[in-house]
């Protein structure tokens, strides 16, 4: 009995850091001060312009940059949103990919990541995803429908909640592209932790199963069928819950990547990935 007494204590000491360390555990930001001077001499020569921005979300500044492939701006801008690991430095391959089909790219880094400010939370990557579309309109002057926004795994959930934002604001984007991601955080988390009380611990839930069905903008998903991060199982449970259909008649489109990964989506199919996104945004031009 006291033995039992023992090993009860000690797994309500693991939930307790649990639920203290849960942030840390989600969001493992990594900074860099002074970002856009290091390490970026291969974005410079893939683009025209590279330009630094800053913007303000819930009063904390937050770093960022607009690529831009010509002197003159693209006529389709995509607005990326990176995963929980590293920042927006490590994401060349991707700036590569979308400007080999002359599109801009606006990215950011969350707050508490690379050389933004604040700390990270759900609510806190909502505004700044909220404040980079503002700044994508009303700076950049790209007009809604001109806008694809993309995430990758915890991208994925910013942006869906984005999405479905501006749709309700009825300022619909072009699309949306999702890579890796998942229905929730909250399904995520209990698949890692399924002997933790997750439903009752977790403070950062994504939703995305609940914000999808108000997405009215085509969308387009990856997922790779072995992923061990976000079960493949849930990406799909997203996209069968997403609508069949856009406001402009376009099928929803879900790819599966055959024998991938979370963290290798591009490094084995990176040609797939980027002839299926040429194609798909075709249909919207």
């Amino acid at each position: 009995m006291r033995h039992l007494k023992r090993l009860f204590l000690a797994y309500l000491v693991v939930i307790a850091v649990f639920a203290f360390l849960q942030r840390t555990l989600m969001y493992p930001a990594l900074r860099e001060e002074r970002i856009v001077a290091t390490g970026n001499a291969d974005l410079v020569s893939q683009f025209s312009i590279l330009g630094n921005i800053e913007i303000v979300a819930g009063g904390e500044k937050i770093g960022g940059w607009h690529l831009q492939v010509n002197k003159k701006p693209s006529d389709r801008l995509v607005i990326f949103f990176h995963g929980n690991g590293g920042h927006r430095g490590r994401r060349s391959e991707w700036y590569e990919l979308l400007r080999s089909m002359n599109v801009d790219v606006l990215t950011i880094d969350y707050r508490g990541y690379g050389d933004s400010e604040g700390k990270p939370s759900e609510k806190a990557l909502t505004e700044d995803a909220e404040a980079t579309w503002k700044y994508a309109v009303e700076v950049l002057g790209f007009k809604p429908n001109q806008i694809v926004i993309l995430g990758e795994s915890l991208g994925g959930g910013v942006s869906v909640k984005l999405t479905e934002s501006v749709c309700n604001r009825d300022e619909r984007p072009a699309g949306l592209i999702l890579v890796a991601t998942f229905s929730s955080m909250l399904e995520t988390a209990s698949k890692h932790y399924w002997w933790l009380p997750v439903k009752f611990l977790l403070l950062d839930r994504y939703r995305s199963d609940l914000a999808i069905a108000k997405v009215t903008c085509p969308i387009l998903q990856f997922h790779g069928n072995v992923d061990r991060i976000v079960p493949y199982s849930l990406g799909k449970k997203l996209h069968d819950l997403a609508p069949a259909t856009s406001s402009n008649g376009t099928h929803k489109s879900f790819i599966t990547l055959e024998g991938t990964d979370h963290n290798d989506v591009l490094d084995r199919n990176g040609d797939q990935v980027r002839d299926a996104i040429r194609d798909w945004l075709q249909l919207g031009r």
